[in-house]
């Protein structure tokens, strides 16, 4: 049977039907539970605690910046990779393996190692005390979220990206040098323009992929990881006593954040793929 539009919808409504039932009804209740409560209660619901108390506002603020800062440096590793693999396409296969693994490595594992490596106690903490140096990151910082971030964001860019900066015309680099441009002119002004609505797409995952890690701040700093995925965690958890309530308000941030900046991204990317290619 031909694969056409209409087949691929067919084909995809259990699947969109079990996701509407395990994500968008829950979703849409809560969202009408807290909204219903604030208009009951006026200003005494949990919307007037988060808007008044700054503490939950540097956890959205930290999130943005963290997921943003991460996703950018990821970003620019997994391209540099990516193009590097053209000259090197015999080491495709291994790299995307190794890009697999270590954009899985994340989590638990993750914190381990980087303890192991940058903890109090750490190989390379023990070391640069020994030579009288000061450890150069805290893990239990913003820092320490940052490096953690990286290690996993850069492996899936390189995944994400091997296949569009194989897709470039073969043709292109020899027309250019002919042309006399270098490789780095061909780059700057055709390579990487043909590839920039790929990346801004990649960019929104990266994006969305480090807003929502859990895992990774939780092991390495508990509840003191001051993103917003923890604090959720936190208010439903409840050290002392739980907040449903603030943390349904917080998802429904960290939810608007993730809309807008995979929004933003897509209709970015769709813009660029409709401008006249150099």
């Amino acid at each position: 049977m031909p694969l056409n539009t209409s087949t691929a919808w067919r084909g995809a409504r259990p699947l969109l039907l079990l996701t509407g039932i395990a994500l968008v009804l829950p979703f849409g209740w809560r969202v009408v539970s807290v909204l219903g409560d604030c208009v009951g209660q006026g200003g005494n619901c949990a919307l007037g605690e988060l808007t008044a108390d700054s503490y939950y506002l540097e956890a959205a603020w930290n999130t943005l910046w963290l997921s943003a800062v991460s996703a950018l440096i990821g970003l620019a590793i997994g391209l540099g990779a990516s193009i590097a693999l053209l000259r090197m396409p015999r080491l495709e296969r291994p790299v995307a393996l190794m890009a697999s693994l270590g954009a899985n490595f994340s989590g638990v594992p993750l914190a381990v190692a980087l303890l192991l490596l940058f903890g109090a106690q750490g190989v390379v903490t023990v070391s640069q005390q020994a030579l009288g140096l000061t450890p150069w990151i805290d893990l239990q910082g913003m820092g320490g979220l940052l490096l953690a971030y990286v290690c996993f964001q850069a492996p899936l860019a390189a995944l994400l990206l091997i296949a569009p900066v194989r897709m470039l015309d073969a043709t292109l680099p020899d027309a250019a040098a002919t042309l006399g441009a270098g490789p780095v002119l061909y780059w700057r002004r055709v390579g990487l323009p043909l590839l920039l609505p790929s990346a801004v797409e990649v960019f929104g995952l990266l994006f969305a992929n480090a807003a929502a890690a859990f895992a990774t701040p939780f092991a390495l700093s508990g509840t003191a990881a001051h993103v917003l995925a923890v604090r959720i965690a936190a208010l439903v958890s409840g050290d002392i006593f739980s907040q449903p309530e603030l943390s349904a308000w917080l998802a429904l941030v960290l939810f608007a954040m993730l809309a807008t900046v995979l929004g933003a991204t897509r209709w970015a990317a769709a813009r660029l793929r409709q401008e006249p290619r150099p």
